[in-house]
């Protein structure tokens, strides 16, 4: 019992040492200073041996850093103050800057270009003070996602009225095509960008020399800026868009067939001279809408023809007509005719006319037309491409549709002074005032303004050609052919005889121009001969009209009556008879 009892005695003391050694360590950890936790954890890792990674493993692959969603950026005026409602696109979408003059915007991987509408309040920004081809874009930079904009107001605000300077087709080749200066046949060698520049360009500056200084002045390409005919020149691009900037109006541009050719490298030098191919701009109370829509298919340069668009360009198309107030008058801008073609998509409609048969409308008009609808200033169609002068008007879905396909800069590419439907080489001249199209006039290059019209006799003879054997009418009876530029429906065209005036009778058919067709018999080089004569189905003839004199020694004076209130003559005196008129050969 004895022997028990210090057995418990011992352990109980030994607890307490114990106890006591352990209440001593606690209190001087305590009272020792902590070492700092990055340090404690380095001097772990010195102490830890190395790992090994096993033989099997593989090295952990690098991620690539994510694309931002947006991208973004403000709109100023010259003095920072922010604007508001400004749109901006990456073609893709639009969106309206704020309060502040911001925008943001999905950053897509596809687009190329972020750009703003300019509005009609302000500036149209340009390349430089020599070249005044619109700048009113930023090429898309990877990695960067900001993107900001300094625009000008006009001194005056919005503009009550201005000019529109439209050009079909410059469409300059690398190589030399016909040329005189001369009655004789000796062509010179003299590059089509000269000619543009010494012609085309000169008379524009001379047009606009004639207007008041304080004239707004702007212009439209309306595509083939350039054509690689005779082989690929990087510069010619730029070259043209140099020449067409060097005069004071200040000019944008659509792109046509020939500046891609279905081709990226073609179409790269396009967007690098230009900027992005489907954007807007305002103008008074026009807002312009300018887009590409040729649509390749095959592996070679084909494409559809009425013209067409994408998915994603008619989604871009109602983002921005969203954005515009429906007070506007819409101005659609584009390079191939929608409402009329002989190479059609799937889905384009054949025209109802008989006279046309073998043509289509685009898929794409009556959803177009259907947005344009919405617009009370009404809209209008601006196409090139044909190298003939046509107000083409149809019906579509009970609407009366005109479309305007503008004559070719370049006539017939540049082998002559006309084009194929006998207009001679030129542009036109656009008025608009409070939002409506006051005015417009062809203008012949170095021709007078006032001669919108050539007359001829059905019966002359141009090197096989003649216009009584084109459209079937009397022979031997001297009827009078007068071809107007730019006349349609809403044009009245009289013959007047001894004093008293008749109407002249319209052709509306497909078929050919005997005088431009025979001309270019002799002469046709960059094209070929069917491309202007009949066996051309594409060309539609509208702006022909025909008259028989009563009597073979009246006095006869031709009368055109355009929809402005303006009236142009030619007398008979000046009927065309030389199967090479000098205008078409060399017009000075």
């Amino acid at each position: 019992m004895k022997n028990k009892y210090m057995i418990i005695a011992i352990l109980a003391a030994v607890c307490c040492a114990a106890a006591i050694v352990y209440a001593l360590r606690w209190r001087m950890e305590e009272e020792l200073p902590q070492k700092p936790t990055a340090v404690r954890r380095i001097a772990t890792r010195k102490r830890q041996a190395p790992e090994k990674k096993p033989e099997n493993k593989k090295p952990e692959e690098k991620k690539e850093p994510t694309t931002p969603p947006f991208i973004n950026g403000t709109v100023t005026d010259t003095e920072g103050n922010p604007m508001a409602g400004v749109v901006v696109s990456n073609g893709i979408d639009c969106s309206a800057t704020d309060s502040l003059g911001r925008y943001k915007l999905p950053n897509d991987s596809t687009a190329r270009f972020v750009f703003f509408t300019v509005p009609a309040d302000c500036e149209v920004p340009v390349h430089s003070a020599k070249d005044h081809t619109a700048h009113f874009y930023k090429p898309i930079i990877k990695g960067v996602t900001r993107y900001s904009f300094t625009l000008k107001k006009l001194a005056g605000g919005v503009e009550k009225y201005y000019k529109m300077i439209v050009l079909g087709d410059p469409q300059v080749t690398n190589d030399f095509n016909p040329y005189y200066n001369g009655p004789d046949d000796k062509p010179l060698e003299i590059g089509d960008v000269e000619r543009f520049a010494t012609e085309t360009m000169a008379d524009i500056r001379r047009t606009i020399r004639s207007l008041p200084q304080e004239t707004p002045i702007y212009g439209l390409s309306m595509g083939d800026d350039v054509q690689y005919y005779g082989g690929f020149n990087p510069m010619l691009e730029q070259q043209i868009r140099e020449v067409l900037g060097s005069s004071k109006m200040r000019i944008f541009s659509v792109i046509g067939n020939h500046d891609q050719d279905n081709n990226p490298e073609y179409l790269n030098k396009w967007e690098e001279a230009w900027g992005p191919t489907d954007y807007s701009f305002d103008r008074g109370n026009e807002h312009y809408v300018c887009f590409n829509n040729v649509r390749f298919h095959g592996k070679y340069a084909s494409y559809y023809s009425p013209g067409e668009l994408s998915d994603s360009q008619m989604k871009w198309l109602q983002q921005d007509l969203a954005l515009t107030p429906k007070s506007k008058k819409v101005v659609l801008c584009y390079h191939i005719p929608f409402t009329f073609g002989t190479s059609p998509f799937g889905k384009a409609r054949p025209l109802s006319a008989a006279h046309e048969k073998g043509h289509y409308s685009s898929s794409r008009l009556p959803a177009l037309l259907s947005l344009l609808s919405e617009f009370s200033g009404g809209y209008e169609l601006f196409c090139g491409h044909t190298h003939f002068a046509i107000n083409h008007e149809t019906e579509i879905d009970g609407h009366h549709v005109i479309e305007h396909c503008h004559a070719a800069a370049c006539g017939n590419i540049w082998q002559s002074n006309i084009n194929i439907c006998g207009t001679p080489n030129g542009y036109y001249v656009y008025t608009f005032r409070g939002g409506r199209m006051v005015s417009c006039y062809y203008k012949g290059t170095f021709w007078d303004a006032h001669k919108q019209m050539t007359l001829f006799h059905a019966d002359t003879d141009f090197n096989g050609e003649s216009y009584a054997a084109d459209w079937d009418l009397p022979r031997d009876r001297r009827i009078i052919v007068a071809n107007v530029f730019n006349a349609d429906s809403h044009w009245r065209i009289t013959a007047e005889e001894n004093g008293v005036e008749y109407p002249m009778q319209r052709i509306n058919s497909k078929g050919q121009d005997a005088f431009a067709t025979g001309y270019h018999h002799k002469y046709a080089v960059a094209t070929s001969f069917r491309f202007i004569s009949k066996q051309n189905s594409y060309l539609i003839m509208n702006h022909l009209y025909y008259y028989e004199p009563k009597s073979a020694e009246s006095k006869i004076r031709i009368i055109a009556h355009d929809p402005y209130g303006h009236t142009f003559t030619e007398d008979a005196e000046n009927i065309v008879t030389e199967p090479f008129f000098n205008y078409a050969h060399y017009y000075k």
